[in-house]
């Protein structure tokens, strides 16, 4: 009798024990976390000479702003991280200046002359992957929004919430675009 309550109280153990193992190298495997890379950042400043988008030397010859960025998402955990309400934030130093959603360069389609894509909103990044994603965006200088935003910008920032619904945010530029043309002297 007595050796049959300790096989028993054996193999309860045991089943505890595997149970708890489970569930730590469950944990342990799901270890990890969303890295993001900034691959490239490439501003583009333009205006219309003539009917042809052509670079600008100075503020204010510029009527075109567009930034162009890539990203290597890599997903180090054993479970799929999620970005959602993505945007680009250009910033001063105290506060946000404007906030755009960026254009995705993978769903780019052409009809004529005229070049559309779709916003990304949403990217599942799988187990232990990498994407690579290209986004973009441009601004025109017009009467319902000026461009005064980019020469008061001195970073430049992708917001993102994650799958725990945490806002996250990720330096892209730093750089006072007011000395823009001083330091990056562009020739015609």
């Amino acid at each position: 009798m007595k050796n049959e309550i300790i096989i028993a109280l054996l193999g309860v153990l045991g089943t505890l024990g595997g149970t708890v193992l489970g569930w730590f190298l469950n944990a342990l495997s799901q270890k990890g976390k969303l890295n993001i890379f900034v691959t490239s950042w490439k501003d583009k400043f333009e205006y219309n000479s003539v009917g042809s988008m052509v670079s600008s030397s100075s503020i204010e010859q510029t009527k075109y702003y567009e930034y162009n960025v890539s990203l290597d998402l890599y997903n180090s955990s054993g479970e799929t991280k999620i970005m959602r309400d993505i945007s680009i934030c250009f910033y001063d130093k105290e506060k946000e200046l404007c906030k755009t959603i960026p254009k995705n360069l993978a769903t780019r389609r052409t009809s004529g002359a005229v070049t559309f894509y779709d916003e990304l909103l949403t990217v599942n990044i799988p187990a232990k992957a990498i994407i690579h994603i290209e986004l973009l965006n441009g601004f025109w200088d017009s009467d319902e929004k000026s461009l005064d935003f980019i020469w008061n910008t001195n970073r430049v920032v992708l917001v993102y919430t994650d799958e725990n619904n945490k806002k996250k945010e990720v330096l892209l530029n730093k750089e006072e675009y007011k000395n823009y043309f001083q330091n990056h002297m562009i020739a015609n």
